[in-house]
């Protein structure tokens, strides 16, 4: 893996929250660091990776409109796995030759969104869970009140 990719997932992991194993096993980061650069511009990645040195690597604490924006897509990517449509004042700032629309990168992209593994979700017609997994609640989350009374409800 290059130094540049290297480079992109660790800034992913600090925009995602997910570490760079979990950013990997998604099998995206050379798709998603490539629509980065297609998107935005090598030029706009390197003035929006000096803003984010500048707060200590804080996203949060982003105050560059431009950046902020740029933080925002490629978090967005991650999760739904589409490139979101940049704010109007930002697409023209970048003066990038591409269409300001949002669009999904790839089939795969769907199925191995960040969003999916936040609530331990499954994304529908793709990555079953098995048959019959739908009778025991997901993890980490309580049996419903009530369950396992057996049929019949209250006695």
């Amino acid at each position: 893996m290059t130094a540049e990719l290297t480079g992109f997932v660790g800034l992913s992991v600090r925009l995602t929250g997910f570490d760079a194993f979990d950013l990997h096993a998604t099998g995206m980061v050379r798709l998603y660091h490539d629509t980065t650069l297609d998107q935005v511009g090598r030029e706009a990645i390197g003035r929006f990776l000096a803003d984010l040195e500048s707060v200590g690597g804080d996203p949060d604490r982003l105050v560059d409109e431009t950046s902020r924006d740029i933080a925002r897509a490629i978090t967005h990517l991650w999760y739904l796995g589409v490139w979101p449509q940049l704010s109007r004042p930002v697409h023209a700032a970048l003066g990038r030759e591409q269409a300001n629309v949002a669009f999904a990168v790839s089939p795969e992209a769907y199925t191995e969104g960040l969003v999916w593994r936040t609530f331990h979700g499954h994304p529908a017609g793709a990555k079953a869970p098995g048959f019959g997994t739908w009778a025991d609640p997901p993890p980490g989350a309580s049996a419903p009140a009530g369950a396992g009374a057996g049929r019949g409800g209250a006695s």
